[in-house]
């Protein structure tokens, strides 16, 4: 073989062998670009406005669930589209539009079973305020906890300032129940929706709240541990541990949660 016929076969070879090690090189990357095309593509969500008793609501549904209801002070939803525009392709959906606002008709009738609906946490900066509005979804129908409470159940009893701010920071009001966390001295605290939709929201769900805007007289505490509920004087009430105690509106919620009536105070 001549010389230029041996440097022609060993440039194809090395072509060769550089097609093959090209082939591997993206045969091993191929797992690797899948993922980040993923996290470069936005989930799709649907949204829409729905009417309600609290006023017109921005709901926002990825595949996850619901990821976002806004409460539209004016007449634009300019602004709060543009922030979902960030974390999804928005899609809009007359039917799936018009069923959540009966869904949602129904929770303003006395269903709350309504807001058992998945929800997506994706808007949540941290954890913490992840476990915080997670933790809340445990609190059942017509039974609040308090901002020391819900601290104390994460583990973090001083924690009172940072609940606050996760309430008023959450993506999903109504489906994750902030309205259901009040102060400590029974007054029923601020709102991200205004303190008159909380007031409209703890009434519906049999709080009798008053002008002074504190838990009634008829409230008792529940202990969702030992499955009791009492008076808030009871003597077993007042040794009660705060992660696991409840305020219930009355002694029919409490039973309809399953507690049973305390044998010291007898509260009916």
């Amino acid at each position: 073989m001549t010389p230029a016929k041996i440097t022609a076969a060993n440039e194809m070879n090395r072509s060769e062998f550089n097609d093959r090690e090209v082939d591997t090189l993206i045969r091993r990357a191929r797992p690797a670009i899948r993922r980040a095309m993923r996290r470069l593509k936005r989930p799709e969500a649907r949204v829409g406005v729905i009417a309600s008793p609290l006023g017109r609501l921005l709901v926002t549904e990825g595949p996850r669930g619901i990821a976002n209801v806004h409460f539209l002070w004016s007449k634009s939803a300019d602004r709060p589209l543009e922030m979902l525009r960030h974390r999804f392709d928005l899609i809009e959906n007359e039917n799936w539009r018009a069923a959540l606002e009966r869904e949602l008709g129904r929770y303003f009738h006395g269903d709350c079973s309504v807001l058992d609906r998945r929800v997506d946490l994706t808007l949540v900066e941290s954890e913490f305020q992840r476990r915080a509005l997670g933790h809340l979804r445990s609190i059942p129908n017509g039974a609040v906890t308090t901002y020391q409470g819900l601290a104390a159940a994460l583990g973090y009893p001083d924690a009172q300032r940072a609940i606050g701010n996760t309430m008023a920071s959450n993506p999903v009001p109504l489906f994750v129940p902030c309205h259901r966390v009040i102060r400590s001295d029974g007054t029923i605290g601020n709102y991200g929706g205004g303190v008159d939709r909380k007031l409209m929201l703890l009434r519906g769900e049999g709080f009798r709240l008053k002008r002074d805007l504190k838990v009634p007289a008829e409230a008792v505490l529940g202990h969702r541990k030992t499955r009791i509920y009492c008076r808030p004087q009871c003597s077993a009430a007042r040794r009660a541990n705060p992660v696991n105690a409840l305020i219930f509106a009355d002694p029919a919620h409490a039973r309809g949660a399953g507690l049973r009536a305390c044998k010291l105070c007898n509260p009916g």
